[in-house]
């Protein structure tokens, strides 16, 4: 249910919902909706997911949903425990072995 992950959500950030609503200008009234299964409007959920730092689809659906694959997922997950000074040079040696590789096929494809 919508309102309990986001209770729990919000608890991981050591806020509150009713922080958070504040925080954001929002209603404390819709949380009586909410408890009763209702979601809120597209805008405040993205609202609500980018102040707790999460997904849409967590909050609804209580999973992330992605069209990524594994191994994109992966990449993502290597990227992301990269410490934040090192970030930049990974991104540039990344994009190197790509055009390396990209270089060679053509030149593969080139001489056939």
């Amino acid at each position: 249910m919508f309102y309990e992950r986001l209770r729990t959500v919000c608890k991981e950030n050591n806020t509150s919902v009713s922080k958070m609503l504040k925080d954001l200008n929002l209603s404390t009234g819709s949380t009586g909706h909410w408890k009763k299964g209702m979601l809120p409007k597209g805008e405040v959920l993205m609202q609500i997911a980018e102040y707790l730092n999460t997904s849409i689809d967590y909050l609804i659906f209580g999973e992330y949903r992605t069209n990524l694959n594994e191994e994109q997922l992966r990449l993502l997950e290597l990227y992301e425990s990269t410490p934040e000074r090192a970030k930049y040079k990974v991104l540039c040696d990344f994009e190197n072995i790509v055009n390396i590789e990209i270089e060679k096929f053509a030149s593969k494809k080139e001489a056939v």
